[in-house]
């Protein structure tokens, strides 16, 4: 009796996970940079803010190529860290986007 990958079912749901996440980055580096440019608010924060997001883009990404193409060795367990601290790193940004609003 053949049984399926082991982990193959945490590994699609943190490369979705990620996925959702990078669209969650994308748009707070939209935001953060438009309050940036528009000037609402402290722009040097605003502007810190837009680079945490875009750090945490690519912390997602290279969590997910890390899981896609790390096998069964410890470079997919730090794909999963890398997606974690990404997720957290965004729930973060949107409580700041929410404080420094107008």
């Amino acid at each position: 009796m053949a049984f399926g990958n082991p982990g193959g079912g945490l590994q699609r749901a943190a490369r979705v996970l990620a996925t959702a996440d990078g669209v969650a980055h994308a748009a707070l580096f939209a935001l953060f940079m438009w309050r940036t440019v528009a000037g609402s608010g402290f722009r040097a924060v605003q502007g810190l803010f837009a680079l945490l997001a875009g750090l945490g883009f690519v912390l997602g990404v290279v969590g997910s190529m890390l899981i896609r193409y790390g096998g069964r060795t410890k470079i997919r367990s730090l794909g999963l860290y890398c997606v974690a601290a990404s997720t957290a790193l965004a729930g973060g940004l949107l409580v700041m986007a929410n404080w420094t609003g107008d």
